[in-house]
């Protein structure tokens, strides 16, 4: 199977997934443990990529793209979410406490004290699963 992971980078996650050491895996393999430790680093970068890069492409299929504004109140953010997707007959996942949750720990650095500081795009799923992206991510917001 394709992947954007090198086999050498998967069989090192494998090993720590075991519970082996840098220096562990580094002799078992014949190198340095500074060398495993970059192809970890590396093997971790391009998960995080391909996890953004479906994040992007998940918003950019979604039916419902919703730009929260600066200045908004985020308890109110899933009253105004639920609202557009009834339009469509989009059952969202997840109930108006678990968004708030959710839009926390996904945008924090965009919320100071229940407001919106920096705007921020909320996809919703035809399934009413729920994505966020940062504004400027998307081109024609």
């Amino acid at each position: 199977m394709e992947s954007f992971l090198t086999e050498t980078q998967i069989k090192v996650l494998k090993l720590r997934r075991k519970g082996l050491t840098l220096e562990e895996i580094a002799h078992l393999m014949n190198t340095t443990k500074a060398n495993i430790c970059m192809i970890e680093k590396r093997a971790r970068e391009n998960i995080e990529k391909a996890r953004n890069t479906l994040k992007i492409y998940e918003s950019i299929m979604a039916p419902l793209r919703f730009t929260v504004k600066e200045g908004m109140d985020v308890f109110q953010i899933p009253k105004m979410l639920y609202r557009e997707c009834n339009k469509l007959d989009i059952h969202v996942k997840y109930n108006s406490l678990e968004l708030i949750d959710l839009i926390y720990k996904n945008m924090r650095d965009k919320i100071e004290r229940r407001i919106v500081k920096k705007p921020f795009v909320i996809s919703v799923s035809e399934e009413g699963d729920v994505f966020f992206l940062e504004w400027e991510t998307l081109e024609d917001n």
